[in-house]
């Protein structure tokens, strides 16, 4: 009976059924054009040829010499490329999570002047891309001696993740009930205590997201790096992919992705290991 009222249904809808198979058809769509590069760039690792254009997309003769070639030439440094990025990285996000979470408590559950002006700032802060203040960050890192270092990269990759991490824990914070800390309080509880032992354990969610989207900046950052970096050993892996393609006379484009594959393989593994953290986190800060 159930089944025969659901064809019922389907039949006096014909509208229904056409817009389902539309939808499909764009998710399918969407897949191709999404997974059509990657699957270029993977078959392109493992081809034994130079040339790019006009190959098949499946290679003829597949070989893992293209990856064996990333650790053993000389002018393929992925080991040290690989080191500085995740060093970049790891601390960047770390230092941004440190100071945007107690800020954005603060934005969330205290009231003091200026705290409407600020947030608007941030926000304002948010609708101009950095590479547009670089000149200005350039010459401010020259007054302090940092060009050409780490330190330099992680001040500026740290502070402008600043506005974006505290709108996102913000909204997050708003979320959770203030009958808990309160609770807490009345218990015996600081208010540092609260905010570690109560709050941070249900942030846990957008902790993740936040920390995640301020590793994956400098991860995959080129234009900051080649303004502020001018040794070799100091390169990041997008400066050293950048520098595969500008050979003097040909592109080893096989090399080139092989050294992508690699760079992809910890944010897949990271997003696969933190996938429900990272849906929790970015629904429930987003729609506060």
């Amino acid at each position: 009976m159930a089944v025969t009222s659901r064809q019922e249904k389907t039949q006096r809808n014909p509208g229904r059924v056409l817009g389902t198979v539309l939808m499909y058809l764009v998710l399918i769509m969407a897949c191709i054009i999404v997974l059509y590069p990657l699957i270029w760039v993977l078959s392109c690792s493992f081809k034994s040829t130079a040339g790019l254009v006009g190959s098949s997309l499946i290679p003829a003769n597949p070989t893992l010499a293209n990856y064996k070639k990333i650790f053993t030439d000389p002018n393929v440094n992925f080991g040290r490329w690989f080191f500085n990025t995740l060093k970049l990285s790891v601390v960047s996000a770390l230092v941004a999570l440190a100071l945007t979470t107690p800020a954005a408590y603060a934005f969330s559950r205290m009231r003091f002047a200026g705290r409407r002006q600020t947030l608007i700032g941030f926000m304002i802060c948010q609708m101009f891309p950095g590479f547009m203040a670089i000149v200005a960050l350039y010459t401010l890192l020259g007054w302090a001696g940092l060009i050409d270092t780490h330190l330099g990269l992680i001040v500026l990759y740290a502070g402008g993740a600043i506005p974006f991490s505290i709108w996102l824990l913000k909204g997050y914070f708003d979320s959770v009930p203030v009958e808990i800390e309160e609770s807490a309080l009345i218990d015996g509880a600081t208010k540092f205590q609260a905010f570690t032992r109560i709050l941070l354990p249900l942030a846990r969610p957008v902790l993740y997201v936040v920390a995640l989207i301020n590793f994956l900046g400098p991860y995959a950052e080129y234009l900051l790096a080649q303004v502020v970096i001018n040794s070799g050993s100091k390169w990041t892996l997008a400066m050293g992919m950048r520098s595969l393609t500008v050979s003097q006379f040909a592109t080893d484009w096989p090399i080139f992705s092989a050294v992508s594959v690699l760079t992809a393989l910890p944010i897949v593994i990271v997003f696969l290991s933190a996938e429900k953290y990272i849906v929790s986190g970015l629904t429930r800060g987003a729609i506060k």
